[in-house]
């Protein structure tokens, strides 16, 4: 149960992250501070930035084992990202699965990162 408190504290975290920074993004592409290519790869920026840093930070507070907590943090995100894209009836094509792959790598790196930086000390 302790477990589980600690994967869904990192998910909310991220969830938290994400959202507070895609409103201020968003808020600067809606008055046309940044124009649209930017736009685009400050999404992607964001989520994947959110991901890494907090994969890290799960990876540095785990024992052992950190391509497996990342896998998980990135695997439980990517159910629920799935979750909100069929109540929003989206259509999956190649572009989501590869997104979907960059965040489990991305994920993966963080907490192996991390739980190399944890053994260090």
């Amino acid at each position: 149960m302790a477990y589980l408190k600690k994967l869904g504290k990192f998910l909310l975290i991220t969830f938290i992250s994400i959202i507070i920074f895609g409103l201020i993004l968003n808020t600067f592409y809606y008055f046309d501070i940044i124009n649209n290519n930017v736009y685009n790869i400050m999404k992607l920026v964001i989520v994947l930035g959110s991901l890494f840093i907090n994969a890290f930070f799960l990876g540095k507070n785990s024992s052992k084992y950190g391509l497996v907590e990342g896998l998980k943090l990135g695997g439980i995100f990517l159910i629920i990202m799935f979750i909100i894209k069929l109540l929003m009836n989206s259509s999956f094509d190649i572009r989501t699965i590869i997104y979907s792959f960059i965040i489990l790598l991305t994920t993966s790196v963080g907490a192996v990162i991390g739980i190399n930086r944890n053994e260090t000390k």
